[in-house]
Formats: structure tokens, C-alpha cells, sequence
């Protein structure tokens, strides 16, 4: 009977909606790749909607389900400051491993990431999922 009323309850506030969005970048979808290790870089934009300055501390990623491509980026550090109502765009580069062959245009990755942050009020983590096609 606990666990139906914890599973009924309200969700917690998890802090403040800050937008987490990913593209990938100077990635071409003409190379062939070999099976195993690829440099891959990411542009990740934090849109910040509140009053006060918040900074993301640590981005961790990973796939899910079939792709070109199969990552999983732990603990990545990051000291990226957004100001009230403002954005910033910063690129990181993580290893992924390539199935083999082309990325292809029609072949969207999906990945989950856990953004870390630190505001005024305290730290808050921010669960995301996107989906992202190679250029």
C-alpha cells in the first residue's frame, strides 16, 4: 500500500526548467567509418528562463537503442555560467564507438543526459532525452 501511495504522490520539484539542447557538429554523414572508436562532438545550448545565474558543473550522456554510433560519457566536468534569462552555446567532444560503416541521415541517434547544476538556491540535476540526425 506504501509503494501505490508513493507512486501516486506529486513529483518533486527537480529546480528550475533550464533548457538542455544538443547538436551534433562537424559531423558529415559522407564518411565511412571503420567498427570502433570516433571522436564525436556535440554544441550544447542551456537556455536559462529564472531571475538568477545558474551554472552547469556536469553533462553525462549516453545512447540508447541503435544508432550509428553507441556512447556513454560519465562525469564530463563543465564550469559553464548562464545568466538570468540568457543562453550559452559551448562545444564538447566525446568518444563514441562506431557500428562500422556510413552515418546515416535517416539513422537519428537517441540520447539521454543528466545536466548538473549549481544555483543560488542550491544544486538541481536536469534528466533529458534527445534525438539527433547527422548533417
Amino acid at each position: 500500500m506504501l509503494l501505490a501511495a508513493a507512486c501516486s504522490s506529486n513529483p518533486k520539484n527537480e529546480g528550475p526548467q533550464i533548457g538542455v539542447d544538443l547538436a551534433l557538429v562537424n559531423t558529415s554523414s559522407s564518411i565511412l567509418y571503420f567498427a570502433g572508436p570516433v571522436n564525436l562532438q556535440f554544441e550544447v545550448t542551456l537556455t536559462n528562463p529564472t531571475d538568477q545565474t545558474v551554472t552547469l558543473r556536469r553533462l553525462d550522456l549516453r545512447t540508447l537503442g541503435g544508432g550509428s554510433f553507441f556512447m556513454r560519457a560519465t562525469g564530463t566536468p563543465f564550469h559553464v555560467t548562464v545568466p538570468p534569462h540568457g543562453s550559452k552555446s559551448v562545444t564538447m567532444a566525446a568518444w563514441g564507438n562506431s557500428r562500422g560503416g556510413m552515418i546515416a541521415e535517416d539513422e537519428p541517434i537517441q540520447l539521454q543526459g543528466t545536466a548538473y547544476f549549481d544555483a543560488p538556491n542550491g544544486a538541481f540535476v536536469r534528466l533529458f532525452n534527445t534525438r539527433l540526425s547527422p548533417r
